[in-house]
Formats: C-alpha cells, sequence, structure tokens
C-alpha cells in the first residue's frame, strides 16, 4: 500500500524543473566509481535529473554514481547523480525484459557546474 500511495504522490507531484526531449542518439557513460562502466541512452533530461535506458537488470547499476558525458567538447564532463525509480522500459510488455528506465536526479553542484549543465541541457535538447 505504501508503494502504491508513494507513486500517486510522485505521479502528481509538480516538477521543480521543466524535462526536455532529447535528440535521438544521445549517450552517456554511468560509472559507480568502479571500473565498471555502461553506456545508456537518455530519454529526456532537466536541471534537475535525467531518465535513460539500459540494458540489464536493476541490479546491474549502482543506485549513484556519475554520469559522464559523451559529446564533442563538453562543458560538463560528468555529474553524480541518485536514482530515484527504476521500472521496465515504456512498450515492454514482459516483466523481465532486458530493457529498463531509470529517473535520476542530479546530486548538489557548484555555481559553475550548474551553468555547465544548464548549457549541456541547451545543447541536447530538441
Amino acid at each position: 500500500m505504501a508503494n502504491i500511495l508513494s507513486y500517486i504522490r510522485r505521479l502528481y507531484a509538480p516538477r521543480s524543473h521543466r524535462r526536455f526531449m532529447v535528440q535521438n542518439g544521445t549517450f552517456v557513460i554511468v560509472s559507480p566509481g568502479t571500473d565498471q562502466e555502461q553506456k545508456v541512452q537518455v530519454i529526456d533530461i532537466s536541471q534537475g535529473g535525467a531518465a535513460f535506458i539500459y540494458q540489464g537488470s536493476k541490479e546491474d547499476l549502482e543506485t549513484s554514481g556519475i554520469l559522464k558525458v559523451l559529446v564533442e567538447n563538453p562543458s560538463l564532463e560528468k555529474v553524480h547523480f541518485e536514482t530515484v525509480s527504476d521500472e521496465p522500459a515504456p512498450g515492454s510488455t514482459d516483466k523481465q525484459s532486458p530493457y529498463r528506465r531509470r529517473g535520476v536526479k542530479f546530486k548538489w553542484m557548484g555555481v559553475m557546474e550548474t551553468a555547465d549543465l544548464m548549457n549541456f541541457v541547451k545543447s541536447i535538447s530538441l
């Protein structure tokens, strides 16, 4: 019951930051701080967080870590994150689907990093 209430609150809670769809083929590297890194496809992003699709199980990725940016001449190289949600990817009819959607929120950043993040969001948004 608590999970249902949490989901409903999250569904109707207003976002602090506007989400933007990203250009097709926008990828980042998820790095948990160990040698295991995974390339994932970003599906939307905001000043406060992002959502991406990845292949594997929920346990394959750490719940927090670093997103490394994969664009030429980035003003922002990496951003720390914390997982907010992780569920089967939209359109998956099978709960055992190898694709999952993860929502993350960005951890606190300094003023310069925040400005760099805003520039990065603008550069990959539609």
